[in-house]
């Protein structure tokens, strides 16, 4: 009898251990999450296990934000910092964990900011800071985790518009109903200045539209853009942006004394801005797929590439303030010497990569997102190939 191959005991040794190790992993752990908002600068979080478990770790460390404004409410629980992450551990098993949270204005560089407040009393509460990892005595579980937001008596309650299991993006509490531009909502800070507020609404209602047709897909949800208004302190002239878009909607925090004063410029600045972040709308406005952990400048160049057709077909930016702009990116990545590895080069030479595409950026991007939705692969750039290369097949 001839006797199987070295070879082929391994392989099959591997496939068995393979095997058993997917069988060994452990479903995830449904879990229902309530967040209330219980007083005017606090919410609780209320957490049912679906089984006991010992501790939720959070993650890396979001600045003092938990440590200064999470306090647990169940017995035998507490916030412990270990190597950078954070955790709550528990004296015995539980099922049902509740945290207080208090209102919080700081923000961790490189971190969605925890809490935006609005001047007239709202709030824009992140919840993916929420999500955690339920363990059992060392054994992790996925948190399968479906949210409610309950407000304060007649509190307007937006959830946050594409949560899912893994948590993410704003939910607003507060005392007004967002205004309908184009194709989102939006509530803007009402002491955001006259000259802004024009600019953020027509830019939103506009581009919004203008995606939608060019694209030819309707947004899935009903997207919340949200901006609140920090005040005009600061050194003169400084401006301070803070957000974009988490999950499927979009929050912004501006601050800075350079936001009182109106110019053409600041005009052109934040037009750009809107349009951009709304094309990253578009760019996840998937079933499935969309943006990935890596090739940043897909994203990023994409939607100034995007952003620009945007601004340009809805008469926001005249044909001389397109290719101006356009221009600018082109010489900018050539001072990068084409680095797509630094932050700038995200924008710039991805941008540039759009620009010398032979498919212009909006079909371009219209078939990448149809790709990405059928066969549920994240964007990259063999994707992008792939398309350019059909598209020439069928030339």
């Amino acid at each position: 009898m001839k006797l199987p191959s070295i070879s082929w005991l391994a392989g099959t040794l591997l496939a068995a251990l393979a095997g058993t190790a997917q069988a060994a992993a452990p479903a995830p752990l449904h879990t229902e999450l309530t967040l209330t908002h219980v007083a005017a600068d606090k919410w609780r979080a209320d957490y049912v296990f679906a089984e006991p478990v010992t501790a939720v770790e959070w993650g890396a460390r979001v600045g003092p934000y938990r440590q200064q404004a999470w306090r647990p409410l169940t017995p035998g629980v507490e916030l412990v910092a270990h190597d950078g992450n954070e955790g709550m551990r528990s004296a015995a098993p539980l099922t049902r964990l509740s945290v207080e949270i208090s209102a919080y204005d700081d923000i961790t560089e490189g971190q969605y900011a925890p809490i935006d407040r609005f001047s007239d009393g709202g709030w824009d509460f992140y919840v993916g800071f929420l999500y955690g990892t339920p363990t059992q005595g060392g054994r992790e579980r996925t948190m399968d985790a479906a949210l409610h937001v309950n407000g304060l008596p007649g509190e307007t309650v937006i959830p946050p518009s594409k949560p899912g299991t893994e948590l993410t993006g704003y939910a607003y509490f507060g005392p007004v109903q967002p205004a309908r531009m184009g194709n989102v909502n939006v509530i803007i800070d009402p002491k955001t200045p006259a000259w802004l507020r024009e600019v953020l609404e027509q830019t939103t209602a506009k581009v919004s539209q203008f995606y939608e047709q060019a694209f030819q897909r309707k947004l899935i949800d009903a997207p919340l853009v949200a901006v609140a208004f920090v005040g005009l302190d600061g050194a003169p002239g400084t401006i301070s942006i803070k957000g974009g878009v988490a999950g499927g909607g979009l929050a912004y925090r501006l601050q800075g004394a350079g936001l009182a004063d109106d110019h053409p410029k600041k005009r052109s600045y934040f037009a750009r801005l809107v349009a951009h972040e709304v094309a990253h709308l578009w760019q996840v406005n998937l079933t499935r797929g969309g943006i990935g952990d890596n090739d940043a400048w897909i994203h990023e160049g994409g939607a100034e590439a995007v952003m620009l057709e945007a601004l340009r077909n809805t008469g926001i930016f005249t044909e001389e303030a397109s290719d101006q702009y356009a221009q600018a990116l082109l010489d900018e990545c050539d001072r990068l010497q084409g680095d797509l590895t630094v932050y700038r080069g995200l924008y710039a030479c991805g941008f540039k990569r759009f620009h010398g595409y032979a498919m212009a950026p909006v079909p371009l991007w219209r078939a990448m997102m149809a790709a990405s939705e059928a066969s549920g692969e994240v964007y990259s750039e063999p994707m992008i190939q792939a398309i350019l290369k059909g598209a020439q097949t069928h030339q």
